[in-house]
């Protein structure tokens, strides 16, 4: 396509009051693939999680071949495309403009690791334009854009991929798909305990060099270079905690609960770093799940990384404690025979960490209250029996599982349609909390695409 002819089909849309200005290129096609080829990417964002992509993640992944990278910000493009040609011997294009990127290389899929509120219109265009697209979370900033993804995903039938990476982490594949659907070792889950707790609010700063005029910003959305680089911080660009950390784990416990919450209570303030989003918040999600009423209870704290990231979920037959770090446990509640859990262990799915075969009652000093009995601890010994195991970090396994899905060589382990069930609750969050600390319902039809 010439530039001429692309250019007829630049309109304007303003998302949010922020006069971003997007191109509806119609007539862009993709490259057709064969399974035997690897797959054109281009990164666009070049940000914290950007680089991740570029220099973790794809150069670990064969089939995938990185053409071009985008990004608004010149020093961070330009500094991508020559840190990745220097490393891996690379020759890709550096882009300011995505619809220009899209039109000129030869792409069949696209990695967004942009702002939220971008992502709509990027995805829904790439989509349209017969790319696939891998998308970080959130899908965006408000619930009818997220929708309208995986609309875009359904009417076009490319993939989208949405970039919650624990559903690609061997550890939560294995307890999901083992221990808790087919043996059902842990009973009936009533609860889902999470947090992410740490130290300091995501802030960068502009890099002095960044000189974009205004009248550029205001283009792109953004009023001031600190929404180029914070924009997580400010209301009308993205989600704050709750989306950005909160989402990965409440997406968790509806997983494990194979259930979405009906009830949502929620509070939060931004009394520590006095930014517009809350920088500590509280949530309790009440659900009806295949197997009875269940709760989850989901916190962050922005100034304190006290007792660190997890999910912790409670059967009536046993407990575990699961994370992307150390901090990983199973538990059998001391009624069940160990006997029962044996099998288990005899299937290398477990082995048994404390070896206690009975417990002994403990006083709690002199004031005669008794502990429970101790759960006997456990942990996963050999993921065996699984369909796949990628033994690699989760964010590497999650883009290697949309690269071979666009090859069609796997299926992808968590799509927009699968993804916007869990935004939805996530977004009640966000009013419940807006709202001053409120009580939100949900109607199961607000689930549906």
């Amino acid at each position: 396509m010439k530039d001429s002819s692309r250019r007829d089909f630049i309109k304007t849309s303003t998302l949010f009051g922020g006069g971003l200005m997007l191109g509806n290129p119609f007539n862009i096609t993709a490259n057709p693939l064969s399974v035997a080829d690897k797959v054109n990417i281009a990164v666009v964002g070049c940000g914290g999680r950007g680089s991740g992509v570029l220099f973790s993640n794809i150069p670990k992944i064969p089939s995938a071949n990185l053409v071009a990278v985008c990004d608004i910000v010149e020093s961070r493009r330009e500094g991508a495309k020559a840190r990745f040609n220097s490393e891996f011997g690379g020759k890709i294009n550096a882009y300011e403009d995505f619809y220009e990127m899209i039109e000129k290389e030869e792409l069949d899929a696209i990695v967004l690791t942009t702002p939220d509120f971008w992502h709509k219109a990027h995805a829904v265009d790439a989509l349209n334009a017969g790319l696939h697209v891998y998308c970080e979370k959130a899908m965006s900033n408000n619930i009818e854009d997220a929708k309208k993804m995986a609309q875009a995903m359904k009417s076009t039938g490319k993939l989208l991929q949405i970039g919650r990476q624990r559903r690609s982490n061997d550890r939560y594949r294995f307890t999901h798909q083992i221990l808790l659907e087919r043996e059902e070792m842990f009973g009936r889950l009533t609860h889902a305990i999470g947090q992410w707790n740490r130290s300091r609010i995501w802030t960068q700063r502009p890099n002095k060099r960044d000189n974009i005029d205004l009248k550029k910003l205001d283009r792109y959305g953004f009023k001031t270079m600190d929404q180029v680089y914070n924009w997580r911080n400010y209301k009308e660009l993205g989600g704050g905690v709750v989306s950005d950390l909160g989402s990965h784990q409440i997406d968790i416990f509806n997983w494990f609960f194979g259930a979405f919450p009906h009830t949502v209570y929620a509070s939060g303030n931004n009394s520590y770093f006095g930014l517009e989003q809350a920088d500590t918040m509280a949530t309790i999600l009440e659900y009806d799940t295949p197997k009875g009423p269940a709760i989850g209870i989901y916190e962050n704290i922005s100034n304190s990384r006290a007792v660190g990231v997890y999910e912790r979920f409670i059967g009536d037959d046993g407990a575990f404690i699961i994370s992307e770090g150390k901090d990983n446990k199973i538990y059998r509640e001391s009624r069940v025979s160990s006997k029962r859990w044996k099998k288990y262990i005899d299937k290398g799915y477990l082995s048994n960490l404390a070896d206690m075969q009975q417990y002994k009652e403990k006083e709690s000093g002199d004031s005669g209250i008794k502990e429970t009995a101790p759960q006997i601890s456990y942990d996963i010994k050999d993921m065996n029996d699984m369909d796949k195991v990628y033994n690699l970090a989760a964010h590497t396994a999650h883009l290697y599982n949309f690269v071979e899905s666009v090859r069609g060589e796997e299926t992808l382990n968590y799509d927009a349609e699968e993804s916007y069930k869990s935004e939805v609750c996530i977004y009640k969050i966000h009013e419940a909390i807006n709202a001053g600390g409120n009580r939100v319902k949900i109607n199961p039809k607000e689930y549906n695409i």
